[in-house]
């Protein structure tokens, strides 16, 4: 970045350099998902799941040896282990939607992680939660049927994995707030690279298909933008209030329509639009309501995407 732009960013406000952070962010995870949906052509969900994971542990690599293996030392680790499985699982079926469903409409079902994120906080965290959140979840999954619009004849039972990916997403999100407690940023990135890598290797193994030299190319820029995005999101956090920045995280279901309508021909329904913006709505008012009552953002959660 030249002198004189690294000037002018670093005299703008922490919210608004955040939310430059978050929107370069929402332009690398769109491109992952477009990447996602061409390599599913070609591959199986698993293998292209793999190859995402063998990039993040070229990534965490430099920072286990820097550090002489401090990031593995964890008085945790049944609860590394128990994220990661789930946040594999929450990848390979984000990755399988995302090769079967319209990018506008994994996007759109991405955003309802933070409705499960308060039903699993209830049950599993013992927080409490009052009618205006509980009012503005319900009113999110009900964006949720709109979208999916069952019993009218179109309704697609993929659907239904993406929004049980969200779910365990949720879950892994709880897991991660109930771990920074004790566990640095980089002991929950290293040990969650390391675990996802090492549980897909033998799936990786079983449906193993040799890709072609196109596929490899789309492959490490999957992985480089994958990385290079979560390293954005996570400074958007850093530098700005998560209420300011986080309504920027919305950007991604514009840009996935426009890449789905441009690369892939897709056109979402009005249905698709409706729904979704009754689900980011609600979490809006539930990311507001949470600020208002101090509860915690997480950053490493909110920079656990696996897609756009």
């Amino acid at each position: 970045m030249p002198a004189k732009i690294k000037e002018r960013f670093a005299a703008l406000s922490p919210n608004m350099r955040g939310a430059i952070w978050l929107i370069a962010g929402s332009i690398c995870f769109t491109g992952v998902g477009v990447l996602i949906k061409l390599l599913g052509r070609e591959l199986d969900s698993t293998q292209v799941a793999f190859f995402r994971c063998i990039f993040g542990v070229l990534f965490v690599l430099p920072i286990i040896f820097r550090q002489n293996f401090a990031a593995l030392r964890s008085q945790r680790h049944a609860g590394h282990f128990w994220r990661a499985a789930l946040g594999t699982v929450s990848m390979v079926i984000g990755f399988y939607a995302l090769t079967h469903l319209t990018l506008a409409d994994v996007t759109a079902i991405s955003f309802t992680t933070p409705l499960f994120v308060i039903i699993v906080a209830v049950l599993f965290l013992g927080e409490k939660v009052r009618w205006r959140r509980w009012t503005a979840t319900v009113v999110g999954f009900a964006g949720v049927l709109v979208m999916m619009r069952p019993g009218q004849g179109e309704f697609d039972p993929v659907m239904l994995m993406a929004l049980f990916g969200a779910l365990l997403t949720s879950v892994a999100v709880c897991l991660v707030k109930s771990l920074t407690g004790s566990e640095s940023t980089r002991v929950m990135l290293v040990m969650f690279t390391l675990w996802s890598a090492a549980f897909l290797l033998a799936p990786a193994i079983y449906v193993w298909k040799d890709p072609s030299i196109w596929a490899w190319v789309m492959a490490t820029a999957m992985g480089l933008l994958a990385t290079i995005g979560q390293a954005f999101v996570i400074k958007a956090y850093t530098e700005g209030e998560a209420t300011a920045v986080s309504p920027f995280d919305y950007l991604r279901l514009p840009l996935s329509v426009a890449a789905g309508v441009w690369i892939f021909a897709e056109t979402p329904s009005w249905w698709t639009l409706v729904g979704a913006l009754i689900i980011i709505v609600s979490t809006l008012y539930i990311a507001r309501r949470e600020a208002k009552l101090g509860l915690p953002v997480v950053p490493e959660a909110k920079s656990q995407k696996i897609g756009p």
